[in-house]
């Protein structure tokens, strides 16, 4: 059974297709139990977005002729948004972190403890920092790329037939704003995890009153002063 196929049509993948643009989703256990547990926390529309994330992580890697790990990074797209969600938030913890903490947590359930357990947390921990992801081994990179092509991201390098695919296949409809509205309750609830990411632009864009101490504040008080030598 297709990993996407207990999905109603209007939310994702139709249950007929095993394939979108070409791409295949994987249809091991490990997968499908990844799916129910975003199907579980998010709202559809974020849920799409992780699919179109794998999707377009997919298609990069067929364009760019990537040998890769396809389980992984359909495990790492389809938790990576799980941190915003209610059931998966950590007090403290930025949003990347308790998403790669789902996955890691699922993994080892599997019997998955070693580097491929490292590379899905690094995939999620990392899926909105291109500037570190693009450094890392391939299934980091992918991911990151996947979720940046669907904000527009890598475009040139897809065909406009598997990009309309994809989004029939999980329709785009609403997603912004429910997305930066998730990323606001995080910024609410917790802002200095949000300093080192997207999360904080939403939060002062957002949430009334937000604000976060600048790097530059933080180290006018010597924390040795105290000290002698």
């Amino acid at each position: 059974m297709l990993a996407l196929s207990a999905l109603p049509a209007c939310q994702a993948v139709s249950p007929s297709r095993a394939t979108i643009a070409g791409v295949t989703v994987p249809d091991s256990a490990l997968a499908r139990r990844a799916t129910q547990i975003a199907r579980a926390a998010e709202p559809v529309e974020i849920f799409n977005h992780s699919v179109r994330t794998y999707l377009f992580a997919e298609l990069i890697a067929r364009a760019k002729r990537l040998p890769h790990d396809p389980e992984l990074v359909y495990v790492a797209s389809i938790l990576h948004d799980t941190g915003m969600s209610p059931a998966h938030m950590s007090a403290t913890n930025p949003f990347e972190v308790d998403g790669a903490n789902v996955a890691r947590t699922l993994l080892a359930e599997h019997g998955i403890t070693d580097t491929r357990s490292d590379l899905t947390w690094d995939a999620i921990a990392l899926h909105d920092n291109g500037g570190i992801a693009r450094h890392k081994q391939t299934e980091v990179m992918l991911v990151n790329a996947g979720v940046s092509a669907d904000f527009g991201g890598y475009l040139e390098l897809l065909h406009r037939n598997d990009v309309i695919e994809v989004l029939r296949a999980a329709p785009r409809t609403n997603f912004v704003e429910v997305f930066v509205n998730a990323a606001a309750v995080v910024a609410a609830r917790k802002p200095l995890a949000a300093a080192h990411s997207f999360v904080a632009d939403v939060g002062y864009c957002k949430v009334p009153k937000f604000h976060l101490p600048s790097f530059c504040d933080a180290v006018k008080t010597d924390p040795f002063a105290d000290y002698t030598t």
